[in-house]
């Protein structure tokens, strides 16, 4: 898993973790990492940055030599800035792109390869709903989330003869260190939640049940889908 050390990887990895999985842990984020690791001591861990391509290499050949294989792939990884599209900085944009799109490639695509000999494995995508609604000043990450979206479906269609799957899980908006700050201020948050039809924000744990189907044997014959778990956050 990479981004294991956020607010919703960190959820998953534990969820995994009491379910006997053997874990690989990625992040950027040391001290999380850290952290994380010694709830769950059995797991293997590694700081990496996804935007890197020699790290992205490195952390999956790094799994393949602590448990021998790789079945399953969570992506966690990505940031978040909201400025309107009039006042977007070039450099902003590139690099939401660049961690929530490239890196993902880069990922999966290293995953991957270990897959393919076995015939077998599971990619998972964290994406948002803001692949499939606008939001005012998500220029750059609902075009990320969107390009998420749609290179994970390439995946399904490349990949499935080999019966590997590939899908998006797309969540409606989440209290964590990314959104913070911005849900603090003025009414982003009552306006959040008045557009999603069950009056809350998304829980981690919300996330749990899809995340489990997709990587077990029930999940076998879903590929290419985005997932939304969004409290009606799409329905209209």
């Amino acid at each position: 898993m990479a981004g294991a050390a956020g607010g919703l990887g960190s959820v998953i990895a534990t969820e995994l973790d009491s379910r006997g999985c053997h874990l690989s842990l990625f992040d950027k984020n040391k001290e999380g990492l850290e952290a994380l690791t010694c709830e769950l001591p059995s797991a293997h861990r590694q700081v990496f940055d996804a935007t890197q391509e020699s790290d992205c290499e490195s952390v999956f050949d790094s799994c393949v030599a602590r448990w021998g294989r790789i079945d399953g792939f969570v992506n966690c990884v990505g940031d978040f800035a909201v400025i309107p599209a009039a006042d977007m900085p070039i450099e902003v944009f590139s690099h939401i792109l660049e961690t929530n799109v490239t890196a993902a490639l880069s990922m999966c695509r290293h995953a991957v390869k270990h897959m393919i000999p076995n015939r077998f494995g599971r990619i998972i995508n964290i994406a948002s709903v803001s692949d499939s609604v606008a939001n005012p000043g998500y220029a750059a990450y609902a075009a990320s989330k969107s390009a998420l979206t749609h290179l994970t479906r390439v995946m399904a269609v490349e990949w499935a003869q080999y019966s590997i799957t590939a899908n998006a899980i797309s969540p409606a908006l989440c209290e964590t260190s990314l959104t913070r700050s911005f849900l603090a201020e003025g009414n982003n948050l009552e306006y959040a939640i008045s557009k999603i039809r069950m009056n809350r924000l998304l829980e981690p744990e919300d996330i749990l049940g899809a995340v489990i189907l997709l990587l077990s044997p029930s999940g076998s014959f879903i590929t290419g889908q985005a997932i939304h778990v969004d409290g009606g956050r799409t329905i209209a």
